[in-house]
């Protein structure tokens, strides 16, 4: 069984031969998303998306981390459903696993999109940690596209809010060294 064979045709993964195993991990390992293995096209994944999407705005968190969860798994090159599967976490707030998924959603992007990094701050802020919440907001300077409006409006939120919470961190270091005095 080639490469061609399994991208065009897709696999019926509950009954794998060692053999297509060993093929499916070889693809995989090449870059071929599992969605592509299993044969699942770009329309049914955003058909899945909008799904997700929906479900997410209609405050349906659990079906919506479902379909997130699955689309993650089917094109994990994708930096929306990372993040979907993220605002979903965060939703729910759970905020630690948000964090997590928000940096997979950073790397897919090759580190070249803020977004991932402004929401994980919040979730830091979320969950009392300043410090990596103000590493984060300090690290989104450095990501991201100049001429990209969206990039920017992210990199302005990003600027005062860390501005703010640079207040807040020498007035708490103020006070905590005044008490050990």
């Amino acid at each position: 069984m080639n490469q061609d064979t399994i991208s065009d045709q897709g696999i019926d993964l509950s009954n794998i031969s060692e053999e297509d195993l060993q093929t499916v991990m070889e693809c995989v390992a090449k870059g071929v998303t599992p969605a592509e293995v299993a044969g699942v096209g770009q329309d049914r994944l955003e058909a899945l998306y909008a799904l997700g999407h929906r479900l997410y705005t209609t405050g349906e968190y659990q079906d919506a981390e479902t379909v997130f969860k699955s689309l993650c798994i089917y094109d994990y090159h994708d930096d929306r459903f990372w993040m979907g599967l993220g605002a979903t976490f965060q939703a729910q707030k759970n905020y630690q696993r948000a964090i997590d998924v928000y940096s997979m959603a950073g790397m897919t992007t090759g580190l070249n999109d803020p977004t991932p990094f402004y929401y994980a701050a919040l979730c830091f802020l979320k969950l009392g940690d300043k410090q990596s919440a103000d590493v984060s907001l300090s690290a989104i300077k450095a990501i991201g596209q100049s001429d990209n409006s969206k990039h920017a409006d992210i990199k302005a939120k990003a600027a005062s809010l860390r501005s703010l919470l640079q207040d807040q961190l020498i007035s708490q270091n103020t006070s905590t060294s005044e008490a050990i005095q």
